[in-house]
């Protein structure tokens, strides 16, 4: 077994402490009282740098949940906008691909691009009312909806799935923005109910 300590004079050049029991550390000798304090000073350096790192993930984390509520208040807004948008002035709503009729707050947004591709999430030529069947249980019945979109702007379609290779960001001021933009359309489209 290995002796943990041996005597010796303390490599401190602050501790005068000679012929006393010391720990060695590489080819260095500590006595117990300055090895202690090598150890406490060690002990709070990484404290701090994990108080610093723990900061600056918690920023970090208030930052992408203050974008989540963003996202998540945007969608909700320009969700009942399209729909609203879509019905008659008693608030019915055809399917866009199916065509089954009923109140817009029964149906869904459909996306006719995945809402993964952020560029065309809250754009209004991907965008259509359509009941939870196609929408959910069909993955968007994406056949018929091609096709309608085609029929209504030829071309679109296309356009749309060559702006889904873009790759892109959207900042904080730009989805505020845009939800101010899409809360006044709503406005708007709730006024034909009046």
């Amino acid at each position: 077994m290995i002796p943990r300590t041996k005597f010796g004079d303390c490599s401190n050049p602050d501790c005068e402490k000679t012929n006393t029991e010391c720990i060695k550390v590489g080819k260095e000798l500590f006595c117990i009282n300055c090895r202690n304090k090598q150890k406490a000073k060690k002990q709070l350096n990484k404290s701090q740098v994990r108080s610093i790192a723990n900061k600056l993930y918690k920023i970090q984390d208030r930052q992408e949940a203050e974008r989540s509520y963003l996202i998540h208040d945007l969608d909700d807004v320009v969700s009942k906008y399209i729909r609203i948008r879509e019905s008659d002035k008693n608030g019915y709503v055809s399917c866009y691909t199916c065509g089954v009729i009923d109140l817009w707050n029964n149906m869904d947004c459909g996306h006719y691009i995945s809402r993964k591709f952020i560029g065309l999430r809250w754009d209004e030529r991907n965008l259509r009312p359509q009941c939870k069947k196609c929408n959910q249980f069909l993955d968007g019945n994406i056949n018929i909806y091609e096709s309608n979109l085609e029929l209504e702007s030829p071309g679109v379609t296309d356009q749309l799935k060559e702006e889904s290779r873009d790759i892109s960001k959207v900042s904080k001021d730009e989805l505020k923005h845009m939800i101010i933009n899409f809360r006044e359309k709503l406005k708007l489209a709730k006024n034909r109910f009046n």
